[in-house]
């Protein structure tokens, strides 16, 4: 696309400005990875096009893009941007420092785990791989979902479906702790997409959205901003104390970025969790009930910039998920059931402690 656009004539051609636009938009979004791979395919492809002519304009416009400092051969003002980093969003990291200052004075609770091995681990990894994936839309029956983890049978008709569990469990179970801060922690948010969803091609797994993404009236970074808007918050997160602290800002971090087309959610609470595995903390599972208020709270966050209502949730359900015994897994459903976790109306229901008592 890229050297036919170059290639044409009259109106028919893209600006050399457009172009470039592109291509700003694909390395702050990818990084240079994805730009040396658009190169190198353009090298390829080339004479079969007759678009040598292209191709080394082309070519000046990325070598000029990663060697920032060139800046006579950059012509909008996105592409000059690139020679003072990443830009970020200023609105974004000012709501993350807001959240970082609460999180290092207000206390918080310390749950040790105590699914660290064996079964009650696994058992715990599919309870929160089932209603990660139940409360973005990826619905079954939580026993089909059990065969699926525990048997490996997936389901003819919704084989991408069974995947979508089954990634989330798989990381669940082996992400023992967050990405690197700074410019590695999205490459390690990309290979985690990767992974929980291989199977969905259409979402472009592993690689960050190009176009912005929006919940309800809310509009997350936009493409552009993702890769230097999660460097600096995730650099900011080594201020906060580790533990408990640490992982609510990482959940609130990676799903106000939404850094992909698809499954940030389910990755914003994987990194929240492997926080939480790394420092030897109860990880933490947001069940169908409790959902709706858990949205709430981070809304309340990003429209308001007041972060006790999500801070509180958070702490609410680390409290709730570390009262139940993980180690058999038929009791475990029959608790979660009594609880009414698999409910899905709070206006019906009112999610209840491990022994049926309410509150938490």
């Amino acid at each position: 696309m890229l050297l036919e656009n170059i290639g044409r004539k009259g109106n028919l051609r893209a600006p050399r400005e457009d172009v470039e636009a592109l291509l700003v938009l694909v390395l702050n979004a990818s990084g240079e990875k994805t730009l040396n791979e658009i190169r190198d395919q353009a090298v390829t492809l080339a004479p079969a096009l007759s678009a040598e002519k292209a191709l080394k304009e082309l070519l000046s416009i990325i070598e000029a893009l990663l060697e920032a400092h060139s800046k006579g051969k950059l012509h909008t003002r996105e592409g000059l941007a690139v020679s003072r980093g990443f830009p970020v969003d200023l609105e974004r990291s000012a709501r993350f420092e807001t959240l970082a200052a609460y999180l290092r004075t207000e206390p918080l609770p310390r749950i040790e785990s105590t699914t660290t091995s064996g079964m009650a681990r696994q058992h715990f990894g599919f309870i929160e791989s089932y209603f990660s994936n139940y409360v973005e839309g990826t619905k079954f029956d939580i026993e089909q979902a059990r065969d699926i983890v525990m048997n490996k049978v997936i389901v003819p008709n919704r084989v991408e479906d069974s995947h979508d569990i089954l990634g989330v469990f798989h990381l669940a179970i082996a992400a023992y702790s967050p990405p690197i801060a700074g410019p590695e922690f999205l490459e390690g948010l990309e290979r985690w997409h990767a992974e929980m969803l291989k199977m969905r091609p259409e979402v472009n797994p592993g690689t960050p959205k190009l176009n912005a993404n929006y919940a309800g009236t809310t509009k997350f970074v936009e493409p552009a901003y993702v890769r230097g808007t999660l460097e600096e918050g995730s650099r900011l997160a080594l201020s906060i104390p580790e533990g408990l602290a640490r992982a609510v800002y990482y959940a609130f971090l990676v799903s106000e970025v939404h850094p992909f087309d698809d499954g940030n959610g389910r990755l914003s609470r994987l990194v929240m969790n492997a926080e939480l595995t790394r420092t030897g903390l109860s990880r933490i599972i947001i069940p169908t009930l409790y959902h709706p208020q858990y949205v709430d709270c981070a809304r309340a966050l990003t429209r308001g910039n007041d972060p006790r209502g999500f801070v509180r949730s958070i702490v609410k359900m680390a409290r709730w998920t570390s009262q139940f015994d993980y180690s058999n897994l038929d009791m475990l459903i029959q608790s979660l059931r009594t609880s009414n976790a698999l409910e899905e109306s709070p206006a019906q229901f009112r999610l209840l402690n491990a022994d049926g008592s309410s509150g938490t």
